[in-house]
């Protein structure tokens, strides 16, 4: 039997695909970036490169996790220690969740939306919320200042970059167990799967390289060497082109998915930071720190097109990218 918060999700759930059957050829691609140094989020909308909206969140935003299900988007804000609820619809904050002490960073959706996974940098735990009643279930001890976190293809495991812990946590994302840690290089931080699910691409900033995991046996298959103090990395749709922003050196290395090596390295803007794809445009956009814009790349070309101004000091770190419907 579902209980009431699951028939109310449920609900909106199928009004929101019965709308998407409808819209999806029309949603237009956003990307929510982040400004850690005004409290913001940029609503940018990819199709035009214009910023739509500016919405005021928490103090110092910098995680992202986008259910466009439910035309939600999640941002964490670390000094104000709280998850800000983003309307997609009506570019507002519909609720703020209030952690208390907790220090969120990394944040992802389960499948199905109704838990959030937010990493806890300070006390090296996982909170897992209800996205229904905004609500704490429980918590997973997890290794030193958890970070990034990405969920398997299938949704059945939740990957956590531990950067002072020097490796990767493997939880179960139905029972919330710890299942495995895979030693990686130093400083693990940004991550990204593969375009089929099979790799996962673990960014380490101090090792300057990419640890590359087989996530059928969860173990290192290779490092790819990449450019200074690397921060985070996505990949196109089939996997066959890997994207890492280097923060020490205002580049983006381009990976072959096939040879795992570096083919080519683009100039961006100062210190970058999240990076993401966007598949309609095949288009990469960097969240650049220093110069509080975003740098739009011709992933056809590698070559730098636009570059679109944001709030201070821009971060996007997650999943940045997604439609309202």
């Amino acid at each position: 039997m579902l209980n009431r918060p699951q028939i109310k999700r449920l609900s909106v759930l199928l009004g929101n695909l019965f709308l998407s059957a409808h819209l999806q050829v029309f949603a237009a691609p956003f990307a929510y970036v982040t400004n850690q140094g005004d409290h913001t989020v940029s609503v940018v909308d990819l199709a035009s490169h214009k910023v739509s909206a500016t919405v005021p969140v928490g103090k110092a935003p910098v995680g992202v996790a986008i259910d466009p299900l439910s035309n939600r988007a999640y941002i964490t804000n670390v000094e104000s220690r709280s998850v800000s609820v983003l309307d997609m619809a009506q570019n507002k904050v519909i609720h703020e969740i209030q952690l208390g002490k907790i220090a969120p960073v990394g944040v992802v959706l389960n499948k199905s939306g109704g838990q959030l996974f937010v990493a806890d940098w300070f006390h090296d735990q996982i909170l897992v919320i209800e996205t229904d009643t905004y609500k704490t279930l429980t918590t997973i001890s997890m290794g030193k200042a958890p970070a990034g976190m990405v969920l398997s293809r299938e949704g059945a495991s939740l990957y956590v970059a531990n950067r002072d812990s020097n490796e990767v946590g493997v939880i179960d994302a139905r029972t919330h167990q710890v299942i495995n840690k895979i030693a990686v290089g130093k400083h693990p931080f940004g991550m990204t799967l593969s375009g089929d699910g099979k790799l996962l691409y673990v960014v380490n900033v101090e090792s300057n390289s990419v640890s590359v995991i087989d996530v059928r046996r969860d173990v290192v298959t290779t490092t790819i060497p990449v450019g200074e103090h690397p921060y985070c990395v996505t990949s196109n749709a089939d996997g066959s082109r890997l994207y890492v922003s280097n923060t020490h050196e205002d580049t983006v290395s381009v990976i072959d998915g096939k040879t795992q090596k570096v083919i080519q390295t683009i100039n961006v803007g100062g210190t970058p930071e999240g990076i993401a794809f966007d598949n309609k445009h095949q288009r990469v956009y960097v969240a650049s720190w220093m110069d509080n814009a975003l740098t739009v790349i011709d992933a056809k070309t590698n070559k730098v097109v636009d570059t679109i101004k944001t709030g201070a000091q821009s971060r996007a770190f997650g999943q940045f990218i997604g439609a309202a419907q």
